[in-house]
């Protein structure tokens, strides 16, 4: 049987545990950034860093263990016949099938060591080529959002919202075990009061936000609290000029491109430069190039074709 685990948000008390799982059961890993243990250096030998190796693994069996997961091969897992076993602290297995226990009754198995070798040699020349891919369009918005991680200062509390920052971050932040700690809100009504949720959520001097423009703009009286916090902290907005995540959906591609970005994308030219002085707080707008962007999508997916 082939086995693949499966990590999502994990609470600190458990990482432990879990990464001994992992270690002695010689299994292939994904491990989601709000895990905690997506940069841990003693799982990189396990570790599958490209979301699209995973539908390439010929997994029987998919042990998640954690918060449920939010990238695509999740949710495709709901129409296929792999078998699913969750362990989490959620009263919900958050699929459709499978069997759900609590993260104290993983049962440590040892598999055969080497056995996923060859796989996970594949997914490391799949992840050193889409780092060629960003090197040569540093104006992109994945490259731009890769740099930015490895400027994060170490040790940083790092709050993701919404969708794309979240998918984005997961694809291609750094990962050096820099000491961050992530935190993030998604959802179907995710895009509501993420910066709101962000400033109750901070503390002390290190915290960062990364949130898309929409997502900004549907929280743009968040600030107000501002005067109240006793915390410092840095907004990151990816002004892509509107919720370019649905570009990307396959469901919406069939659709005439100006009424997509019109109608679905709520394409715009806004700046936040103004907003920003009207609450007296410090910002970063990371306005990618559009068609840098595109061209580092295309070559992304050509790779997976």
């Amino acid at each position: 049987m082939s086995e693949l685990i499966l990590l999502g948000g994990l609470a600190a008390r458990r990482r432990d545990r879990v990464r001994e799982f992992c270690l002695r059961s010689n299994l292939p890993v994904y491990a989601e950034p709000l895990s905690g243990l997506r940069e841990d250096p003693q799982l990189d030998h396990l570790r599958i860093r490209n979301e699209r190796m995973l539908g390439r693994g010929n997994f029987d069996r998919v042990i998640r263990i954690g918060n449920v997961p939010t990238l695509r091969f999740w949710r495709d897992l709901d129409s296929s016949q792999i078998n699913v076993t969750h362990f989490s602290d959620l009263p919900f297995p958050g699929l459709t099938r499978g069997e759900l226990h609590p993260i104290e009754d993983l049962t440590i198995r040892p598999a055969e060591a080497g056995r996923y070798t060859d796989l996970i040699a594949a997914d490391r020349e799949k992840f050193d080529q889409v780092q060629k891919i960003l090197d040569g369009e540093p104006q992109s918005e994945l490259a731009m959002l890769r740099a930015l991680s490895q400027q994060i200062p170490f040790g940083a509390r790092i709050y993701l919202g919404n969708s794309l920052p979240i998918r984005e971050w997961d694809l291609v932040a750094t990962r050096e075990p820099r000491g961050f700690t992530i935190e993030a809100n998604r959802g179907a009504n995710g895009i509501d009061g993420q910066l709101s949720t962000f400033f109750g959520w901070c503390q002390g001097s290190n915290n960062w936000c990364i949130i898309g423009d929409l997502t900004a703009i549907y929280d743009s009286n968040a600030p107000w609290i501002v005067p109240q916090l006793d915390a410092k902290f840095e907004i990151v907005i990816i002004n892509n000029g509107g919720g370019r995540i649905f570009g990307r959906v396959a469901s919406l591609q069939r659709m005439d491109p100006d009424v997509r970005e019109r109608v679905v994308e709520n394409a715009h030219s806004l700046r936040f430069d103004a907003w920003a002085a009207m609450w007296r707080i410090q910002i970063r707008e990371l306005i990618p190039d559009p068609a840098a962007t595109r061209r580092v999508w295309e070559k992304y997916d050509a790779l997976w074709s």
